[in-house]
């Protein structure tokens, strides 16, 4: 698509196709090319050039605007100071033993989640209150570094996906919650309703949930039943709040009103819910699934940034790429070198130019000595920006091999 956009909002990464100046009015001799770095966007500047159009089919585009701030139904939303949560903020570790810690903290939670779902299956308490060390523990670890237990609670095996799916939805909304500046007692009543929002699917034929093909209505109907079967076993065991039943309750609305299975619309599902339906929508998209193999980060985060303002809150669905980022770590990438590179951690206040670990020459088709490289440096950096986001499939490399650990 091309579109027209201010000088000042030009950013290297950029494909530019006009300058909008009659070419012996500057000393560009091309009309169309690529944006490498901020030098060359100075010497535009220092050429005159206000406006410009760009390709996007070629380049980036701008990234998302900022949302608004949103209101909250059950809680009134309160916010700590910068001093208070300097204050409260963990120790600094590592990236790589944060990575280690999440990776122990995911086999825990996911323990965890699977005994309360043998609970509900076997008609026994199901006690939610196991939940909440667990939480406690991966709101420390995401606070630590957002970069280390979402994109390690991604990599899922099939016949542990339901346990494994609320664990990495749970670590998505939590660090959905810290990104949007909500306090602590709010997040953890998300991210336990998160972690319990499936737990109705104990009384569903597991047959049903994996089965490979498509639904029929009335099998679909079954699935849907989840939701309230959930409540019902919640209800009778556990004392939840508000905030926790809404996730429940709420997480398979749609804002457009298509959902289920109350179909509410807009505002009047909680922002709980609405937050919760991005995230579920998310991790299940780049999750691989028995009727439907995974799609990459950034093509699910597409889905639900175009499928904002119909099926999801297209405020939130701008919160939640801010919160992952354009190019969410994992994310296989094309460099303008022409290596492919994976994303290792993000720059949360730039997160077009994220570090990451170039591994391979896409047109030599070969392997090359892992080298990670931060792509806000300006010296060290030989391979240039993120030309585009790649799928590991088209290019027959193993995800799991790759994928930061």
């Amino acid at each position: 698509m091309i579109r027209q956009i201010p000088i000042r909002q030009l950013l290297p990464g950029m494909y530019v196709v006009d300058l909008h100046r009659h070419w012996l009015e500057h000393s560009f001799w091309r009309r169309r090319f690529f944006v490498r770095d901020e030098a060359q966007i100075g010497r535009l500047l220092e050429e005159g050039i206000v406006q410009v159009s760009i390709d996007t089919a070629r380049g980036i585009d701008l990234p998302p605007p900022a949302p608004p701030p949103v209101p909250y139904h059950f809680v009134e939303r309160t916010f700590m100071s910068r001093a208070e949560r300097l204050k409260a903020s963990p120790a600094t570790i590592s990236l790589g033993e944060e990575r280690r810690r999440a990776s122990r903290l995911i086999t825990e939670a996911s323990a965890t989640v699977s005994d309360l779902m043998l609970a509900a299956r076997g008609g026994r308490e199901v006690d939610a209150a196991r939940l909440e060390p667990v939480v406690s523990k991966m709101i420390e670890s995401v606070s630590r570094n957002p970069d280390a237990l979402a994109p390690l609670a991604r990599l899922k095996q099939a016949a542990t996906y339901a346990t494994e799916h609320a664990v990495a939805t749970a670590a998505l909304i939590i660090a959905f919650g810290q990104k949007q500046g909500m306090a602590q007692p709010e997040i953890e009543k998300l991210a336990l309703g998160t972690m319990l929002k499936d737990i109705g699917q104990a009384a569903l034929d597991a047959r049903l949930i994996t089965k490979p093909g498509m639904l029929s209505q009335a099998e679909y109907s079954v699935v849907q039943s989840h939701v309230e079967e959930g409540l019902s076993v919640l209800e009778a065991t556990s004392h939840l709040s508000e905030t926790s039943v809404a996730v429940v309750l709420e997480h398979h609305e749609r804002y457009n009103g298509c959902g289920y299975p109350y179909r509410m619309a807009g505002d009047g599902i909680s922002v709980a819910g609405r937050m919760a339906a991005i995230v579920d929508s998310y991790d299940a998209m780049t999750s691989d699934r028995p009727y439907r193999p995974a799609i990459s980060p950034s093509d699910a985060l597409r889905q639900l940034y175009d499928q904002g303002g119909t099926q999801f809150d297209p405020s939130l669905v701008t919160a939640f790429v801010r919160t992952v980022g354009i190019y969410p770590v994992g994310t296989l990438v094309l460099l303008e070198s022409g290596h492919l590179a994976v994303v290792e951690e993000l720059h949360h206040d730039n997160l077009l130019s994220p570090i990451v670990r170039v591994i391979y020459h896409a047109a030599r088709h070969q392997y090359v000595t892992p080298v990670e490289i931060d792509l806000t440096r300006k010296v060290g950096n030989h391979y240039g920006q993120i030309v585009r986001a790649e799928s590991y499939e088209r290019w027959g490399l193993s995800p799991l091999r790759w994928l930061p650990a």
